[in-house]
């Protein structure tokens, strides 16, 4: 029967599903809600229509009855046809065999005919053949018996267009017999025309036989046949209405008593297949429904004969039974992982604000961390400056006394030093993590730069004995930067050059400047241990040192990251090219603005 689905315009609420289909939901409290088919069809949505089994199996059962009924009729027509045919064939033969009985008995008793007085017969065969036939066609009913040939002496034995066809096939095939068709006359009448060849006697030489051209007792002239030859040809028209009307009237019969016998068939076939087909399926199509809509108590009617429905039926009830189980078992289900769910999510809120509370104290601790390095470094910063001074002022204004004392007051200063750049380097550090640490913009000469780090460098290097070169080439120009941060990221390459270089080595620095990418390009190399490859990637990292480099000299590991996070607020890059034992050096492109172009620089 027909039946419409749809199933669209699904909407979720927090507590159960809604839409126009059967669904499964879940409501707040964990229960399980089985939904209904609620609403109409869209606008413009197509129903889908089925068509019941029975009218499918009647469409079947006419159709069959169609083709079984025009496969009889053709069968019975075309049996009646070939037996009428046959009945008909019989008949011309046995006519056509009496027909040659008066030919052999005039042509036997020939010569006891009376004669004339010129010698010739006063009756031929032939004569009496033809008067014979006429005679049976005036008295038959329809019967036509004609003998012709295909070169005739008068003009009524003319052949027709059949009899033409049957003249020349004759002569074609001397072995057949006889020449026969069922065909439609002028006036539109079916008959059965029946050709036989009549062949040459040793009687019948003496009007057609040699000489060819002499004319016989008759007056014609002779053919010069010989005897066994096509004479001409005995042509019998039988009216076939009388068969035709016969096989019709025959076959509407039979056809109307198979048409019964067909429909009584297939009726009982249809009762059967009703009761034993489609009114068990209807039935469970309705347990479908039922269960479709949730109720799971289904029972299918068993018929009184087990069989595959009847098994169906008992297994769909069965399914039944078990979507029940699982049904009341989801329902617990849900529910118990509903209150898992709410009691996770409890425990889940709970350890998200445990993490904020650490995440703030992790948060303040940095900052106190940050804070108590900064006020450190400035507080170790400010005596570390102070002993610098007081050293540079002893050294000026007092001759030393000797050697040692001369030596312990660099080796004084070379340490403060390298304790100032440490204090320096955390210092820095501190304010970029703040995020405090800014670019201050001004004209810098990159010259004066490198020559005022060499020269703060000069305890370092002479402590060690390393000489520091500064090259600067003659296209850089006066550039637009933060002088004190360029200074930083010089001085501590510079210093960490001067820390592994070998002693009595050199340290070089480097100035260019990129026309082409507006970028100032500075190195630092040094002939000192040399860096690792596998360490080159990790040693701009904060407390990192190479493993070639921490069996040279001591260090904090933090001048690298520092110089890196400097660069980095410059927008620019830093790169290393090392090997173990061949020194290192470091190029630094950093991106500035000019602020004008001078002729000439001096070199240090």
């Amino acid at each position: 029967k027909p039946m419409r689905v749809s199933y669209h315009n699904w909407t979720w609420n927090p507590t159960t599903y809604t839409g126009s289909g059967d669904r499964l939901g879940c409501d707040g409290g964990g229960g399980a809600v089985f939904m209904r088919k609620q609403g109409k069809p869209e606008p413009g949505g197509s129903a889908v229509r089925f068509v019941s089994l029975k009218v499918k199996f009647a469409v079947l059962f006419v159709l069959v009855a169609v083709l079984l009924l025009c496969f009889n009729t053709a069968w019975r027509l075309h049996v009646q046809n070939e037996q009428a045919e046959r009945e008909m064939l019989e008949t011309t033969q046995v006519l056509a065999t009496e027909m040659d009985a008066i030919w052999d008995f005039m042509e036997i008793n020939q010569a006891q005919f009376t004669k004339k007085e010129d010698g010739t017969y006063s009756l031929y065969c032939v004569v009496a053949a033809k008067v014979v036939a006429k005679l049976f066609t005036s008295k038959s009913d329809g019967v036509v018996v004609h003998y012709t040939n295909l070169h005739t002496r008068k003009d009524d034995d003319t052949p027709d267009g059949f009899e033409v066809r049957a003249l020349e096939a004759l002569h074609a095939d001397p072995e057949l017999s006889a020449y026969y068709e069922l065909t439609t006359q002028a006036d539109g009448s079916p008959a059965f025309r029946y050709v036989e060849p009549l062949y040459i006697t040793e009687s019948c030489l003496e009007c057609h036989g040699d000489p060819a051209g002499e004319l016989d007792a008759m007056g014609y002239p002779k053919e010069g046949l010989k005897e066994g030859d096509i004479a001409g040809a005995a042509s019998i028209i039988m009216p076939a209405k009388t068969y035709m009307d016969n096989i019709r009237t025959n076959l509407i019969q039979e056809t109307l008593l198979f048409l019964l016998l067909i429909l009584c068939g297939l009726g009982v076939i249809f009762w059967g297949i009703s009761k034993l087909v489609t009114h068990p399926v209807g039935q469970l199509e309705g347990a479908a429904a039922s269960l479709e809509e949730g109720e799971f108590d289904v029972r299918v009617d068993a018929a009184t004969v087990p069989d595959e429905i009847t098994g169906l039926g008992r297994r769909f009830e069965s399914m039944a039974e078990q979507l029940k189980n699982v049904y009341v078992g989801l329902e617990s289900e849900v529910e118990s992982r509903s209150a898992q769910i709410i009691k996770s999510n409890e425990v889940l809120e709970r350890q998200r604000c445990e993490l904020e509370a650490m995440n703030e104290m992790l948060q303040k601790d940095n900052r106190l961390k940050s804070d108590f390095l900064a006020m450190m470094s400035h507080e170790l910063r400010t005596p570390l400056t102070s002993i610098l001074a007081f050293a540079d002022l002893w050294s000026n204004t007092n001759t030393p006394r000797n050697d040692d004392e001369e030596k312990i007051m660099e080796e004084m200063k070379a340490n403060s030093q390298v304790l100032l750049s440490m204090v320096n380097n955390m210092l820095d550090l501190a304010r970029m993590e703040t995020g405090t640490s800014e670019l201050m913009l001004e004209p810098v000469d990159v010259a004066d730069v490198l020559h005022a780090v060499r020269r703060g460098m000069h305890f370092l290097a002479e402590k060690k004995g390393v000489s520091v070169t500064v090259e600067v080439n003659r296209s850089v120009p006066v550039i637009l930067g933060d002088q004190e941060k360029l200074r930083r990221i010089v001085e501590n390459l510079v210093s960490n050059a001067i820390k592994y270089a070998h002693a009595g080595g050199e340290v070089k620095v480097s100035a260019a400047y990129s026309c082409d990418e507006h970028l100032l390009i500075m190195s630092v190399s040094d002939d000192g241990c040399g860096i690792a490859e596998a360490d080159q990637a990790s040693i701009f990292e904060r407390f990192v040192r190479g493993s070639a480099q921490k069996a040279g000299a001591s260090g904090s590991g933090l001048g690298l990251a520092l110089v890196r996070e400097l660069v980095e607020l410059y927008e620019g890059t830093i790169a290393v090219s090392s090997a173990v034992g061949c020194g290192s050096t470091f190029t630094v492109k950093l991106p500035v603005g000019l602020l004008e172009l001078d002729d000439e620089y001096d070199e240090g």
